[in-house]
């Protein structure tokens, strides 16, 4: 499954969540910073937004304590609890990375006890503070998708990969994870039922020293059975026989299918020393041939574009039989848009077949990057309409970025190859 990078849009800027670690459940669950420790003054809140009966995050993902590493500052407020929600999700099921993800998810907003996503304050300028990070991000070839609370949509307008969402579960739709069920764990409703102590030997003590020694005998002779019966111990053992019997419906494992396994040979033919591309071209000259492949995701090194005659990438199925989709973009480093291809529709390759992409080396006065997204499914006999539509000839960037996330939401494992030339 594609792991996810998750950031916090702040009012200081855009703040990654590093890593997620479970906790003794006896502690209070913190934030701390980059990994030091250095407990954030948000943590109180995060500790209420964790544990129930106040928090979610326990009630959906089964654990009490936790410690949230970020990579900056987080202020007071409540806009982090939806990115902080996402992360968790993602860290159930082993998807969140903050390293070398290939998709980057940067989220605001509140959360309800009802999972509903709440508008909050400053989205514009939230979004501003972002601009050099989804920069960067797109200039790594990361698809990259900001999702905003539906009713600050109209404010974040004229924003960068927007993706307006009401609740938690068209996020996840998004992202391609599953809704947890909200549940009460079972130690808590234990705990809360506890023996109470016996007044007896109190007022036993209290005979001792009124009525002397021989009328203290006779009150503990008198009160020794009631002790040993008493309700509040008929209770507790009650409960510890009860609890125990509370027994979970078995689930049997749905089986996990085989993830795809794709690798992408670049081939570029090159004009031999002291000859041209057209002597190529018209067979006057053998090219020269160089060769390099990514596994999965990956990006290529720079590829100089005097002397270049032609690209092809070679997508080779390494694993079970797919369904392959393949887009592609073309921008150049400062642009709105970009001009998009699709090369394969839905083509069948077993293990070991290959679909060959042939590129026009393009004819530019700056930098331009390639970029590559791969859809595999393996689920051969499923119909993904919403995700086989019509791809127009150019698409604003941020409809680029946000592609990934909304066929990830339809099956497709997906992954990015990215290929910068230079003048």
């Amino acid at each position: 499954m594609t792991a996810i990078r998750v950031f916090i849009l702040t009012t200081g800027g855009p703040v990654e969540i590093q890593r997620i670690t479970e906790e003794d459940p006896g502690v209070k669950s913190v934030i701390c910073l980059d990994g030091k420790a250095i407990a954030l003054p948000v943590s109180p809140a995060y500790e209420a937004f964790v544990r129930s009966p106040t928090g979610v995050i326990e009630s959906c993902f089964g654990h009490p304590a936790y410690r949230l590493d970020v990579s900056g500052r987080i202020s007071e407020g409540l806009s982090w609890q939806f990115g902080v929600f996402l992360a968790h999700a993602l860290h159930k099921v082993g998807r969140l990375d903050g390293s070398a993800a290939d998709v980057a998810v940067l989220t605001t907003g509140e959360i309800d006890r009802d999972l509903n996503v709440l508008s909050v304050d400053a989205v514009a300028e939230k979004l501003m503070l972002a601009q050099p990070l989804l920069d960067s991000l797109v200039a790594d070839g990361v698809a990259t998708t900001v999702l905003v609370p539906q009713d600050n949509a109209e404010v974040a307008a004229d924003g960068s990969s927007l993706a307006p969402v009401a609740n938690v579960a068209q996020a996840f739709t998004l992202l391609g994870l599953d809704l947890p069920e909200k549940t009460v764990p079972v130690q808590v409703a234990a705990a809360s039922v506890r023996p109470r102590r016996s007044a007896v030997p109190l007022l036993t003590i209290t005979a001792l020293l009124i009525a002397g020694i021989g009328a203290a005998w006779w009150l503990v002779e008198r009160d020794r059975k009631p002790v040993i019966a008493s309700p509040a111990q008929a209770v507790a053992t009650t409960v510890a026989a009860v609890v125990p019997t509370v027994e979970t419906p078995a689930v049997k494992p749905t089986p996990v299918p085989a993830s795809p396994q794709l690798l992408t040979t670049l081939v570029e033919r090159r004009a031999p020393p002291g000859k041209s591309c057209a002597a190529v071209h018209f067979d006057a000259a053998a090219p020269r041939i160089v060769e390099r492949s990514v596994a999965n995701s990956g990006q290529f090194a720079e590829t100089p574009l005097r002397g270049l005659c032609g690209l092809v990438y070679r997508v080779t199925n390494k694993g079970p039989a797919i369904n392959l989709t393949v887009l592609a973009a073309r921008a150049q480093r400062v642009a709105e848009a970009v001009r998009t291809k699709v090369f394969l529709r839905n083509q069948r390759l077993a293990q070991g077949e290959r679909a060959e992409l042939e590129v026009k080396p393009p004819r530019v006065q700056g930098p331009v990057r390639l970029q590559f997204l791969l859809l595999a499914a393996t689920d051969l006999d499923s119909r993904r309409p919403e995700a086989q539509r019509r791809v127009p000839k150019e698409l604003p960037i941020e409809r680029w970025r946000a592609i990934p996330a909304k066929v990830a939401a339809y099956g497709y494992s997906v992954f990015t190859v990215s290929h910068p030339l230079i003048p």
